[in-house]
């Protein structure tokens, strides 16, 4: 076949393509020239990236690998990975110790798709997958291989907008994460080798301030991504603070907020000698509530590859310090416009509060160890179950609580007090 000279060619290229896309890996991201081009169908010129992409296709698909079919309710895995302009995945069955393609997906991401971080794209990624591919889903259990957060993030999740109806969608399926060893397939060698996992091993950048005055107290965040994005955070504490609290609260939001993302390494960056030294075990502590609030980050920091945490001068700081300011200064704030939100407690409990005891035969109990720990029961009619509704809840405070679309989140009784 000999490559397109008119814009009606390039069409009939274009659909020849679509057909045979469950054959060809990342379809979208070696088909980008030929976007491009049938975008300006108006002036209309095939270019040389076009012919190289062009003799790359068609190289490929002399040696397109065999696609295999699956058996009534075999345990299927799925491979995820994104790049700036693109996402793919790839289902695979396992066959002793080697594995066999069952089809490929891809998805070349437009206008705000583009903005989104990486373990959002893998999570949108795997939403666009389960949506084309609903039979695999519904008759077989699926196992998604990744060495992001992604399982966390839509298991564990504290989160709203678009991720949250993203999890509720995905939890009607028999959906697992694992993390991600070796490849056993060539094929899927390629394929990653091809597309690589994008930001897992990269820095983010965090910087926090605190804020405490007589109209209140707040926090402020600066999260810079490794392709030095600014994502700005002002969060208002709905008690009263010291100084000293309010940027530990600081630190803590941070550290969420950089989790919420997908953030597996942080560099922190507050302008407190007095945190940044409590932290790092270099100063005692001689207040209880500063105690506990250290005790929290420090568990908090082994749920990340690596997190350190730098004093730096105030005036470098600067940006944070007035997210806190404008948080601690106002009593209401109101948005006009809808959007996602992500929602910040405490890190710690007040004094006069302690964790709601939990019987065994508790209803709840279930739903609370599969969140904190993926602890599931032996039954596997009733795991299935029990994902399908933790998608529903999530836990605040060691409390769990029951998402709702267009109420607050409904806390969770006990038979004893229902």
């Amino acid at each position: 076949m000999s490559p397109p000279r008119t814009l009606k060619e390039a069409q009939k290229l274009m659909g020849r393509i679509n057909a045979l896309s469950r054959f060809i890996s990342r379809s979208a991201e070696r088909n980008l020239p030929f976007f491009k081009v049938l975008k300006k169908a108006q002036k209309f010129k095939w270019t040389e990236d076009c012919d190289k992409a062009f003799s790359e296709l068609k190289e490929y698909l002399s040696q397109i690998p065999r696609l295999a079919k699956p058996s009534p309710s075999e345990p299927l895995w799925m491979y995820l990975s994104a790049s700036r302009l693109a996402a793919s995945s790839v289902l695979v069955k396992q066959e002793g110790q080697s594995q066999h393609l069952i089809y490929f997906s891809s998805h070349l991401f437009k206008d705000a798709e583009t903005r989104y971080s990486n373990i959002e794209k893998l999570a949108w990624m795997l939403v666009l997958t389960v949506r084309k591919l609903r039979p695999y889903f519904l008759s077989h259990p699926v196992t998604v291989l990744t060495n992001s957060n992604l399982g966390r993030l839509l298991t564990q999740p504290r989160i709203s907008g678009w991720l949250a109806k993203w999890t509720v969608e995905l939890g009607e399926y028999d959906i697992q994460y694992q993390p991600r060893t070796a490849i056993k397939a060539q094929a899927l060698a390629d394929f990653l080798t091809e597309v690589p996992d994008g930001e897992p091993d990269q820095v983010w950048k965090v910087f926090v301030g605190g804020s405490s005055n007589k109209q209140g107290s707040g926090v402020g965040v600066i999260l810079i991504s490794p392709q030095e994005e600014e994502i700005r955070l002002s969060i208002r504490l709905s008690f009263r603070a010291s100084n000293n609290e309010a940027k530990y609260e600081a630190v803590l939001a941070g550290l969420q907020a950089a989790q919420w993302m997908g953030a597996t390494r942080v560099h922190l960056h507050s302008h407190s000698q007095l945190v940044a030294q409590q932290v790092e075990g270099n100063y005692e502590i001689h207040s209880d509530r500063l105690r506990r609030y250290a005790e929290a980050f420090t568990k908090m920091r082994t749920e990340f590859a690596e997190v350190t945490i730098q004093k730096i001068p105030r005036t470098e700081n600067s940006k944070a310090d007035e997210l806190a300011r404008l948080a601690s200064s106002l009593s209401e704030w109101y948005s006009k416009e809808p959007g996602p939100q992500v929602s910040f407690v405490a890190q710690i409990e007040p004094d006069d509060q302690t964790p709601a005891l939990i019987e065994p035969d508790d209803w709840r109990r279930p739903l609370l160890d599969f969140l904190r720990t993926g602890a599931t029961p032996s039954d596997a009619g009733l795991v299935k179950t029990l994902r399908r509704h933790a998608s529903r809840f999530t836990i605040v405070e060691e409390q769990l609580y029951k998402r709702s679309f267009s109420r607050p989140l409904l806390k969770c009784l006990g038979a004893s007090r229902g």
